[in-house]
């Protein structure tokens, strides 16, 4: 019988962590920033040209309908912005994070958890999105 072993901390704590962090903060750019010029230059630095983008309100691909949706959500929810919650857990090509959004007055009005598969360059090529940090009771 083989043993399994379960690390402690699956956290990557050498340069790949920096990078990692480096892309993740790209990713809040994209949806924090008004300016549609900036937007679309971190988007083409942290997403893959073919990305797909999915949680409980939207199912987008590419860089155009990404754009869209990043732009919608501050048409929606004007002066409202996402920031991490937590540190960054990655192992092979996945990586996931904690976030929250906050209303305009800074009052976290939603959570949630974002798992991504990051290609050889460090771009997002896909993105899951779950609202709520926990998982629902049964």
């Amino acid at each position: 019988m083989s043993q399994v072993t379960t690390p402690t901390d699956t956290t990557p704590t050498d340069a790949r962590s920096t990078n990692l962090q480096a892309m993740i903060n790209g990713y809040f750019e994209c949806w924090n920033t008004t300016d549609a010029t900036r937007r679309t230059a971190a988007i083409e630095r942290v997403w893959t040209p073919h990305a797909r983008s999915v949680d409980p309100l939207y199912d987008v691909t590419g860089h155009d309908e990404l754009a869209a949706m990043f732009a919608g959500f501050h048409d929606e929810y004007p002066g409202s912005s996402f920031r991490q919650h937590g540190t960054l857990d990655a192992h092979h090509d996945r990586v996931r994070w904690g976030w929250a959004m906050h209303d305009a007055a800074g009052n976290i009005v939603l959570d949630g958890l974002d798992v991504a598969t990051i290609d050889s360059d460090g771009r997002i090529e896909q993105l899951v999105g779950f609202f709520g940090v926990a998982l629902p009771a049964n």
